[in-house]
């Protein structure tokens, strides 16, 4: 896999990631609200990346916030 394969796989991949991410969030916090279990604080969310294969494991930290 030249690198232009390898980029173009991995922005695939992170594409289908940040769709179906989005989704799951909204619809998450979009039910909390309903249910009035989502206060005014952030929510604090984490992501985790693993390549198990590669025994690689990468999180990202961070708040929603209403602003």
């Amino acid at each position: 896999m030249d690198q232009e394969q390898r980029n173009n796989a991995i922005r695939r991949f992170l594409k289908q990631v940040g769709i179906q991410s989005h989704q799951e969030l909204d619809q998450l916090l979009a039910d909390a609200e309903k249910a009035g279990t989502l206060g005014g604080e952030p929510v604090k969310v984490v992501m985790t990346l693993s390549v198990p294969s590669l025994d690689f494991e990468h999180r990202i930290a961070g708040e929603l916030s209403k602003e």
